[in-house]
Parts: C-alpha cells; structure tokens; sequence
C-alpha cells in the first residue's frame, strides 16, 4: 500500500506512529505543511518520506488521508488532482460526503473517518462511513475499525468525541482537589489516571446505567457526590453540550 497524508498535525502523526507499531511495511508519504512534524516522522519511521507538495502526495499514494482544518479543506482542495483509482479518506470534521465527492473527482472512493489520537498506541476506535477495504484495513491495524450504515449516525459519533477534553477537565479536578490535600502532584495524577482507566474497561457486558448503579452503594460515597452533582445540572449541561455540538456538525455540513 502507499498511503499519502494531506495534512501533517497530530492525527497524522499518531495514524502513522500507530502503524509503525502494527509493523506495517506500506510507504508512507506526508505533506510538507507542518514542516516540524513531517520531518520528525520521517526521522523516526524510515518508510516515511516528505512530500514537497500536497500534489506529489496524491502523485505517489494509492490512498490518500485528508487531515486538513475544515476551514481551509476547500483552498487545498481546488489545487489537487485526483485520480480515477484513489481511495480517498477524509479525517475532516462536518464535511459530507456529497461535498467530498465533488470536490475530488474524478476519484470515486471516498469514505469519512474519526481517528483519535489514542490510535498511536493501538488502542482507538475509528468510526467509518461508509466502509472500503483500505480504510478498514488501515483502522483495524490501529485498533478497532467500526464500520457506520448512516451519515446521521456518524455525526453522532463525531459529536460524541467532543468529550475528550472534558474527561482531563475531570481527572485534573480530583488530582488536584487530592494535591489541595497535601497528596503529591504524581502520585495524585497516577493514582487518578489507573481508576479512570479501570472504570474504562469495568465489566464490558454491562450498560452504563448498570455499572453506575453497581458503583453506588445507597448511603455510600460514590451515592453522595452523584447526588450533589446531579441537582447542579451537570449531567444535563453535558447533554445539551452534545445536542449543540452535533447541531453544529450538521449545520456546518449544511
């Protein structure tokens, strides 16, 4: 395979830095626009090469990844052409696939992705929509590759990845509520860092509503700050964050 990166930021990098990891011998050819980037990955994988255009990348790949901001897919876009046989995998946010379509012919294949950086490490899941041998070979080397039926679906998975940086928000305020108690700062992070990470993989066979009710023993701890936060809105300020998010992916695609 020879895969090409329109786009050298972090994605990117943890795409390729988790297919080294799967030991994988494709060729490998990244953008020069993040020139810091692009360099350090051809520094530390020796099947990676940078491009000196973002033409030369689609030149020289079978498959092509779009790793651009959505605010200036369209400028990079209208200066590449495509070929008939490129199997073409947009990482952009909230641009369809109708508005791909158009703008990469005559390319034909096209499938939208949510790679995230977890995928470094050979651990992410990757929504897909819809699915291609290529993409799904790619995803599941990284991973796990879940295959979607619907746009609509997908954007709700798009919009559910909106949570990431909330999730730290969280570990940094029990770590540091922990510090205010006169627990040392790594031994707080470690110690926060191994619970989320035991809750993450608790019970794989049980719903959510099941675990949090296993974990909240009536009049115990866990019951009680359920309780204070309950009132306070947070768990439903969450919600309306992901309504607005996901208003916001379907408007933009609009």
């Amino acid at each position: 395979m020879k895969l090409g990166f329109v786009g050298t930021g972090t994605i990117t990098a943890a795409i390729v830095d988790g297919l080294a990891a799967a030991g994988t011998d494709a060729s490998i050819i990244v953008s020069p626009r993040n020139a810091e980037t692009a360099a350090a990955l051809a520094a530390h994988h020796c099947n990676v090469r940078v491009a000196s255009s973002n033409q030369q990348v689609l030149d020289e790949s079978d498959v092509v990844m779009l790793a651009v901001r959505p605010q200036i897919v369209d400028e990079v876009l209208r200066q590449l052409r495509f070929r008939p046989d490129h199997q073409v995998v947009s990482l952009v946010a909230a641009i369809p696939l109708d508005h791909l379509r158009r703008a990469i012919r005559p390319a034909t294949q096209v499938s939208r992705a949510i790679p995230l950086p977890s995928v470094a490490r050979r651990q992410g899941p990757t929504v897909l929509h819809p699915e291609t041998n290529g993409a799904r070979a790619i995803f599941d080397a990284l991973g796990t590759a879940i295959p979607i039926e619907s746009e609509s679906a997908f954007d709700a998975f798009s919009a559910a990845t909106a949570v990431m940086a909330s999730h730290f928000a969280f570990a940094r305020t029990v770590g540091g509520w922990m510090e205010r108690q006169g627990i040392a700062p790594e031994a707080a992070r470690s110690f926060v860092r191994q619970m989320l990470l035991g809750l993450a993989t608790a019970a794989p066979d049980r719903s959510f509503e099941q675990l949090a009710e296993e974990h909240q023993t009536p009049g115990g701890l866990n019951e009680q700050v359920v309780r204070a936060i309950a009132p306070a809105g947070t768990i439903d300020t969450l919600e309306a964050a992901l309504d607005a998010v996901l208003a916001r992916i379907r408007n933009a695609a609009g």
